[in-house]
């Protein structure tokens, strides 16, 4: 009936509170502030928002960013949020080693990293003050031959895993959640997200479908050249998944509060591309048989 279970983190929003240790500094920019008047063009930081603002204007002075969007343009999170921000495309950013420490105050038995580069190895600890290190395991991402063979190991290229998803983290809600990545000087992290797991129905039926929607564009300019603009992409899918009769409608009102939520959505767990960090479009539902129904569900990665 179905080929494999279907499962959902809704993440945990990432705060200061959350947030509790980054070796990652916050320092991309000089910190906003008041009295100082700012050119056309110049940016800064604030760390009460974590974000990095542009000046919308010159003799720009007296004007806080995050209330005063006539005079600032939000540019994006900064580099040590970017992790935690809604975008799959955004990065934090530091050479060899990324190191968090999250206490999240509840239940999390799921955590993914996505959009990873250059990273090599992932180290994920679960320490609670009262029993010790639950938790403890290093995975090692090194790059792999995309084909095997003797031939193909010595002298093909290597493929570098982009995301590491972890379904069955033991925690307890005291407990802290350190993560620390280690890699090589171009190491980033696009997103990483804890949460809890919640697997939906019986399981996603066999004919799942995965790809991507490249934004990329084709443009020709007066004198009829034509250039390839290479831009972002998100990846997407779609899924039948099973359901027990007697559980429909507790899966459908889980759906309904997931309705415009950026989660992680696990489709085919042994497969990447079904793996996706996004939203789902639309639903609908099949009263099949009597003693499960079906419903369809189309879902889009963030960029």
């Amino acid at each position: 009936m179905a080929a494999a279970p279907f499962r959902v983190v809704e993440p945990v929003t990432i705060t200061d509170a959350v947030l509790t240790s980054s070796n990652v500094p916050e320092t991309d920019y000089a910190e906003y502030a008041a009295g100082t008047t700012y050119a056309l063009g110049t940016r800064v930081i604030r760390s009460a928002t974590h974000k990095i603002y542009e000046s919308a204007a010159g003799s720009n002075i007296g004007h806080t960013p995050e209330t005063s969007p006539t005079w600032w343009i939000e540019v994006s999170a900064t580099n040590a949020w970017k992790m935690f921000d809604t975008s799959n495309s955004t990065q934090t950013a530091k050479a060899s080693s990324i190191s968090v420490t999250l206490t999240p105050g509840v239940l999390c038995n799921g955590l993914a990293a996505l959009n990873l580069t250059g990273c090599l190895s992932i180290r994920v600890r679960v320490v609670d003050a009262t029993y010790g290190t639950l938790y403890d395991v290093t995975t090692d991402l090194s790059p792999l031959s995309a084909v095997s063979g003797w031939f193909e190991w010595f002298f093909g290229s290597r493929t570098t895993r982009a995301q590491f998803v972890l379904p069955d983290l033991p925690h307890v809600q005291s407990a802290d959640i350190l993560v620390d990545f280690t890699g090589t000087p171009d190491l980033a992290v696009g997103v990483l997200l804890i949460g809890q797991l919640v697997s939906i129905g019986q399981g996603v039926k066999y004919g799942a479908k995965a790809g991507i929607t490249d934004y990329s564009r084709k443009e020709t300019n007066t004198y009829g050249d034509t250039v390839l603009v290479q831009r972002a992409f998100a990846r997407r899918a779609s899924f039948t998944v099973a359901v027990l009769a007697s559980d429909f409608d507790e899966t459908m009102a889980l759906m309904v509060a997931l309705r415009a939520t950026p989660c992680l959505w696990i489709g085919l767990s042994d497969y990447d591309m079904t793996v996706i960090f996004g939203f789902y479009k639309e639903f609908e539902l099949l009263f099949a048989y009597p003693q499960y129904n079906e419903f369809a569900l189309d879902i889009e990665g963030l960029t």
